[in-house]
């Protein structure tokens, strides 16, 4: 997919300019990183006309552990859906799937910003499954942005 090309060599770059930015006054600063990205992600995706069209969901995982989050996705849209994670993050993957618990895209490379697309053709209801394949900490904060166009 050219959209996930681009996305990645875009993120790859970010990946370094956020890592120098965290901010150490924030409470949490892992936290703030994610939420850092999903707007970078954002500023990314719309130059491409896609626009944030969820509520972001952040939340922790445990290496190798799942979560799911649904999300009603409308037919005919183009949607990018995005998950980042924090500095102890080293591999995180992504897997959407439709109202019938069928796999419509997964984004299993081995890196930290997994990226997956759809195109709906008709209004339901999306599960997202965030997967930590890899943390270098007990847990890592995650952060999950669905982007339409």
């Amino acid at each position: 997919m050219d959209r996930k090309r681009w996305f990645y060599s875009w993120m790859g770059l970010l990946g370094l300019v956020v890592g120098m930015g965290v901010a150490h006054a924030q409470p949490n600063p892992f936290l703030a990183s994610v939420r850092q990205q999903l707007r970078e992600a954002g500023r990314a995706v719309g130059g491409h006309g896609y626009q944030l069209s969820h509520d972001p969901f952040t939340g922790k995982l445990r290496p190798r552990e799942a979560e799911f989050v649904t999300i009603t996705l409308r037919a005919g849209i183009n949607y990018i859906i995005v998950a980042v994670c924090d500095q102890d993050c080293r591999d995180m993957d992504l897997r959407l799937f439709d109202e019938n618990r069928n796999l419509i895209d997964e984004d299993i490379s081995r890196d930290a910003v997994p990226v997956v697309a759809v195109t709906p053709r008709r209004t339901a209801t999306f599960r997202i499954q965030a997967i930590m394949s890899h943390c270098a900490a007990r847990d890592c904060l995650y952060g999950v942005g669905a982007f339409a166009r």
